[in-house]
């Protein structure tokens, strides 16, 4: 078996393949209702502003087989660079072979951003994940992530 690697996504060549895994994340999960027409923006932004946030292939050879994206915030709490792992998701057919464990190892030795922690979060339902995430030392906060989204200019 051809060893995962992860690199940084910095340039087009790979849209079509990401675009069509964001599709499939948000489809599996059941709980979230997105509009796919952002996602060629949000990898535009990320590639041309990469200190606002990061999108990491993972690639087994010439093959894309996952991504996640990276999202850095200044924590008081934490006293300095939470990184949010906003989105991950590796393809079905390379799944439980270990690249979610791995990935975080990369970041762990990676650090991006200078991050002293990790977030993220995980749809109830995502056993397996959540399964992982605790496996590998995430706990669950006691305060609830609320949100609240702005009217668009054009709904206004």
């Amino acid at each position: 078996m051809t060893k995962i690697e992860f690199h940084e996504m910095n340039e087009l060549r790979h849209e079509a393949e990401v675009l069509a895994m964001m599709r499939a994340l948000y489809e599996e999960d059941a709980s979230s209702s997105v509009d796919p027409s952002g996602f060629p923006m949000t990898i535009e932004f990320l590639i041309a502003y990469p200190l606002r946030g990061r999108i990491i292939l993972f690639s087994q050879g010439e093959s894309i087989c996952g991504y996640a994206l990276l999202i850095p915030y200044w924590s008081n709490e934490f006293a300095g660079t939470v990184l949010c792992v906003d989105e991950l998701f590796v393809a079905a057919e390379a799944r439980n072979r270990g690249i979610g464990r791995n990935f975080f190892k990369f970041l762990e030795e990676a650090k991006p951003f200078n991050a002293v922690a990790l977030a993220l979060e995980v749809s109830p339902g995502n056993v397996g994940a959540s399964r992982l995430y605790e496996s590998l030392g995430f706990s669950q906060r006691r305060n609830s992530i609320l949100m609240y989204r702005f009217a668009k200019a054009n709904e206004r």
